[in-house]
């Protein structure tokens, strides 16, 4: 179910290029898929969702709030960069999240989290070419680092509260509506003069899909199968997303292979695997113990 979440999420970078290229904002874009995803959701499981309690409330707006921020600014990013480039920069968020932890919830970092930040940054390095073009990142670069901390806040928020929520399918609900109502506003006071360019019929089916198999469905069997696996293999199963959002840009043509892509992605990916892995359980680097 966890490798079904990463091919989903990893899909969803080509969709979003393709409502980018429908003449659609940011904005729009989540206001929209946001609209959808409560739909959905209210349709299925209307249920649960009646039985809402105050904590689900609030933990669900604060939840909805971190989610349509790191969306927002990773579905703007790509007016300006490449579905590749915005898939694997997002992953910086593995090694931000422990950062997070130890600034805001004094909980300090392990030692291989400093190994894997240094890795994570020069794998950024590479895949934005900076040692030729200097330190020169990408408007669009900028966004996605940017949003990969919202994506860190969102880790925390799902690993620490979540459990607390009556039902998964309540926390998808609340994301939507905070995607929709913000994405709305956002719409209203930055995008109108851009809703007349939009060409809707184009941007429906790949909107569709954002809405209901991505932010519905993958997010809401993200958090079902997770109960019945541990972390580790979890992180590393959804760290496929950008191996598998990277290779649908290549095939889609809007990411030619070249060398940085490949070298830059491949640290990135091992920054996050660092991140993944629990060293004291790989039977080769534990400690002997010696009996008496």
């Amino acid at each position: 179910m966890l490798l079904l979440v990463a091919i989903l999420w990893g899909s969803s970078y080509v969709f979003a290029k393709l409502t980018i290229q429908a003449g659609m904002h940011s904005g729009v874009i989540n206001a929209c898929r946001g609209t959808m995803c409560v739909i959905a959701g209210y349709l299925i499981f209307h249920k649960q969702i009646n039985k809402m309690t105050w904590l689900d409330f609030k933990l669900g707006v604060l939840m909805g709030t971190i989610n349509f921020l790191g969306y927002f600014l990773q579905t703007d990013a790509l007016r300006y960069t490449t579905p590749a480039k915005n898939a694997f920069l997002t992953t910086l968020y593995v090694a931000i999240a422990p950062l997070i932890l130890w600034l805001f919830w004094h909980e300090r970092p392990q030692r291989k989290t400093y190994f894997a930040v240094a890795l994570a940054i020069i794998g950024m390095a590479v895949i934005t070419n900076v040692a030729n073009t200097g330190l020169q990142l990408n408007f669009g670069d900028f966004l996605t680092v940017v949003s990969a901390i919202f994506w860190a806040l969102q880790l925390i928020f799902f690993g620490k509260y979540a459990p607390k929520v009556s039902s998964p399918w309540v926390v998808i609900f609340m994301i939507g509506l905070c995607q929709g109502t913000f994405g709305w506003i956002t719409t209203g006071l930055f995008e109108r003069t851009n809703l007349t360019q939009i060409h809707w019929v184009q941007a429906l089916i790949p909107l569709a899909i954002l809405a209901i198999v991505v932010t519905f469905l993958a997010q809401g069997m993200q958090i079902t199968a997770q109960q019945y696996t541990d972390a580790t293999s979890a992180g590393l199963l959804l760290m496929l997303e950008s191996f598998f959002a990277s290779t649908m840009s290549v095939i889609m043509g809007y990411d030619p292979l070249t060398p940085q892509l490949i070298w830059g992605g491949l640290i990135l990916l091992l920054a996050n695997a660092i991140m993944q892995v629990n060293f004291q359980d790989v039977p080769f680097l534990r400690k002997p113990k010696f009996q008496e």
